[in-house]
C-alpha cells in the first residue's frame, strides 16, 4: 500500500480566499517575485517575503528564483537603478498571513501546515 504524506518542508504559496487566482505557474510566480510581472489573472499582484534567514524564504529562493542571496543581491542592485524596489519583507509567517488576508492582491508563501481556511494555496514548492 502506498500513502502520500506532505513533506515537512513544503511550502504553500498562498492569496487570500476571495482572490480571482486560482493557481500561478513557476515561471510567472518568479516573474511576480522579481518584478517583472504585475498582474495575474486581471489581478494585480503585491508580492511579500520573509527574511532572508527564514527557511521558507531559502527554499522560495532557491527552487522559484534559482538565485543564492549574493546573485539575488545583485539583481536588487541593478533594479533598484531603475526604479524597482524589491517585495515587502515581513517579519514573520504570522505577519505574512494576515497581510495576504487583507491586502487585496497580495500573495506570499508560508510553510503549509500553517494554512488556513482564509488562506488559498496558488502553489506547492515541494522540498
Amino acid at each position: 500500500m502506498f500513502f502520500s504524506f506532505s513533506c515537512a518542508a513544503d511550502v504553500a504559496v498562498v492569496t487570500s480566499k476571495d482572490s480571482k487566482i486560482e493557481k500561478i505557474s513557476k515561471k510567472d510566480l518568479k516573474k511576480v517575485y522579481l518584478k517583472i510581472k504585475f498582474f495575474v489573472k486581471g489581478q494585480k499582484v503585491i508580492p511579500v517575503n520573509l527574511p532572508p534567514d527564514n527557511k521558507n524564504r531559502q527554499i522560495f529562493q532557491r527552487k522559484i528564483l534559482e538565485m543564492d542571496n549574493e546573485q539575488l543581491n545583485l539583481y536588487w542592485n541593478e533594479m533598484y537603478f531603475h526604479g524597482v524596489e524589491p517585495p515587502l519583507v515581513l517579519s514573520s509567517e504570522e505577519a505574512v498571513k494576515k497581510f495576504v488576508k487583507k491586502v487585496k492582491g497580495a500573495i506570499g508563501y508560508i510553510d503549509v501546515k500553517k494554512v488556513d481556511e482564509d488562506l488559498k494555496i496558488i502553489y506547492i514548492i515541494r522540498e
